[in-house]
């Protein structure tokens, strides 16, 4: 698939189920693209890009650090990918998956259940920030 389709039908999902994403999009030379969406405590974005023709998610720290995640390859795979996608944002939105922030100083994604096994980590979720230590 070429990649102006596959961003064009990514852009199509984004902008009809994530129109935040959408308000973000630059454009690459090769059209693909990317974008973000802040959360709503301010901490940390959620950022999407189709690079090589695939769908990439991530996250950007509160030092402006990335970490990517799910990455979809070509059309075969966008409705699986777009599911997948979907259910990242939305678990990430019902805090059911929070940023946390490890002894070590690195973020990294946790499920909310788990995060009480860690020791003297902070926790960042979409809506709240909670301090735990």
């Amino acid at each position: 698939m070429e990649q102006r389709e596959f961003s064009k039908l990514t852009l199509k999902f984004l902008e009809g189920n994530y129109p935040q994403f959408a308000q973000t999009i630059k454009f690459q030379d090769d059209r693909s693209f990317d974008c973000d969406w802040k959360s709503e405590s301010g901490i940390f974005s959620i950022w999407i890009a189709t690079y090589n023709t695939k769908i990439t998610i991530g996250i950007e720290d509160p030092n402006g650090k990335t970490d990517s995640h799910i990455p979809c390859y070509g059309l075969d795979d966008l409705g699986a990918c777009v599911a997948e996608l979907s259910s990242f944002i939305e678990n990430i939105k019902a805090d059911n998956l929070v940023l946390y922030q490890g002894e070590d100083g690195k973020y990294d994604w946790i499920e909310s259940s788990e995060f009480e096994n860690l020791d003297n980590c902070k926790k960042f979720s979409w809506k709240i920030n909670h301090d735990v230590t």
